[in-house]
């Protein structure tokens, strides 16, 4: 990272948004990132940003500009674009390889998805409550709470399978929340064809994986009686950290469709 350029947090952030939005679409098919400013802030859109465009500070975008990671073109009534330069490319680099070691930098990556504003609106429910259970995770006294942290694990699968099930509203669904690989499933079955055979069978595999979760789930919000095992912090980092792969691939899927 050039330990020159010094930026806030939340240009730090828009920066990670802009440099990920332009990996996730084909290098051959790439195009400028298009702005449309207004007094203090501005929407950006482009073909790799989730669920459309994202609101920013004019004084952000100004500021990524003024240091030489992204590049500004002149544009007319107050529509603009820009992209995203080698030295934005390298900065992102840069800052992703100082967050500690590579597992550690995935696990990041998944907590930043699941942390956005946008995810944070769609998903208010669920993401209120995986946010408590990986609080209670590092909190002094979680041996004691490793049981509500399953609880939590179990209610937020639940809350994000009823938000796709009210979006995408697929026939014949199962109607009792706790069945959330049933809902799951029918949510996909009715947007396979737009989601694509590759990506629907890695899908597919992941309901098969989304159930083994729901097994862990129950055995922590259960403390471990039935297999006769006591619950360990282990038990409780993996439940949450999977939650979140879980709920992270599914809405990433999705919401390349809708």
């Amino acid at each position: 990272m050039n330990q020159h350029i010094l930026l806030e947090e939340e240009q730090k952030q828009l920066l990670e948004l802009l440099v990920e939005a332009s990996r996730n679409v084909k290098r051959e098919k790439r195009r400028k990132f298009v702005f449309f400013g207004m007094q203090s802030s501005a929407i950006i859109d482009h073909p790799g940003l989730l669920n459309g465009g994202v609101e920013a500070y004019m004084g952000d975008i100004e500021t990524l500009a003024r240091e030489g990671l992204i590049a500004l073109s002149d544009g007319k009534d107050s529509v603009h674009s820009f992209y995203v330069t080698s030295e934005g490319f390298k900065y992102y680099e840069g800052m992703k390889l100082s967050q500690s070691q590579p597992v550690q930098r995935v696990e990041n990556a998944v907590k930043h998805f699941i942390s956005t504003d946008r995810f944070r609106h769609k998903y208010s429910d669920a993401y209120i409550k995986w946010a408590e259970a990986e609080i209670l995770l590092w909190s002094s006294d979680s041996q004691r709470q490793l049981t509500m942290i399953g609880h939590l694990c179990r209610e937020a699968l639940q809350d994000f399978a009823t938000v796709l099930v009210d979006q995408h509203r697929p026939s014949n669904v199962d109607a009792d929340k706790a069945h959330t690989v049933a809902r799951i499933r029918s949510v996909l079955e009715l947007r396979r064809n737009q989601i694509g055979s590759t990506e629907s069978k890695f899908l597919k595999a992941l309901l098969t994986y989304w159930k083994r979760v729901n097994n862990l789930i129950q055995r922590q919000e259960h403390g471990g009686q039935k297999e006769g095992e006591p619950l360990i912090w282990e038990d409780g980092r993996r439940v949450v950290f999977q939650t979140a792969i879980l709920i992270m691939e599914i809405d990433s899927a999705l919401s390349k469709v809708t």
